[in-house]
């Protein structure tokens, strides 16, 4: 059994090769305990992902993948409706800075955010940076280190790392898999994604093309070859205490901006007349 904390859809434009139903569907057959949706500042595959999930029995976590100007990456899920709500304010945040399609969030937009009721993943770069886990570990409780072991030759090296800044900063472990395509078959089509989001043709995007077809959602039997038992056990415990669903969530009417003695038609009058002097 296992859960993926970090999946990417085709609603994080140009990067995500599968819809977010083929990837729920696919986990489901493949026996996942849980997936979570973790499109780039977005929730928007979540509704999808929802509605496919619905008709099956696997557990669907939201959450979102964020990417700081300083290139600190990370992941947040939402275990409640409170999380929910915070990291939805987040999403706001980024995209308001920014121009329409892109995103922008420093350190200090994370430090003003109260993610409270969500859990963080830190998603390491390939040379890790201990000081990004640090100053994670300083504001964060439910801070996580996401190990993705990808088959590119140095798994065994980045464990090793992980686990020793791991231990440094008083942080666990637990598997991820950077996961853009619901089946392998998938990576031609997400090596074009690339090369169109990077506007060169694909026969010169070279090393800037994923290594090999590893990100997709892959047999329990292959994860277990892969990751060490705890890291994965620590995905179920996480996925178990992740108990949002899109279920909760009600249209709330917003407050009326009505002066007292006044109805919303006659206030809308009012200003009307004022406007057409």
């Amino acid at each position: 059994m296992y859960a993926e904390l970090h999946c990417l859809s085709n609603f994080t434009f140009l990067r995500g090769a599968s819809h977010p139903h083929e990837l729920v569907e696919r986990a489901e057959a493949l026996g996942y305990s849980a997936l979570a949706i973790t499109d780039e500042c977005s929730v928007a595959g979540t509704v999808r992902a929802h509605m496919a999930a619905k008709h099956l029995r696997i557990k669907l976590i939201v959450g979102a993948e964020f990417r700081l100007a300083c290139g600190l990456k990370f992941v947040a899920l939402a275990s409640d409706r409170h999380g929910y709500g915070r990291l939805c304010r987040l999403i706001t945040r980024g995209r308001r800075a920014a121009p329409k399609g892109r995103y922008a969030l420093a350190r200090a937009d994370l430090e003003a955010a109260d993610l409270e009721g969500c859990f963080i993943l830190w998603l390491p770069a390939a040379a890790p940076r201990p000081e990004e886990l640090a100053w994670l570990a300083q504001r964060f409780s439910r801070l996580r280190v996401a190990v993705e072991l990808l088959r590119d030759g140095r798994d065994r090296e980045r464990l090793a790392a992980l686990t020793g800044i791991g231990a440094q900063c008083g942080v666990p472990l637990i598997a991820s898999g950077d996961v853009h395509m619901h089946v392998r078959a998938r990576a031609r089509l997400q090596d074009a994604l690339t090369a169109i989001r990077l506007n060169v043709p694909i026969t010169q995007v070279g090393s800037r093309l994923y290594a090999n077809g590893e990100r997709y959602l892959r047999e329990p039997a292959r994860l277990e070859r892969l990751y060490p038992r705890q890291l994965i056990a620590a995905t179920l415990e996480l996925a178990a205490a992740c108990h949002f669903s899109l279920d909760e969530l009600r249209y709330e009417y917003p407050r009326e901006l009505v002066p007292a003695g006044a109805t919303a038609a006659s206030h809308l009058r009012r200003l009307t007349q004022q406007g057409a002097r």
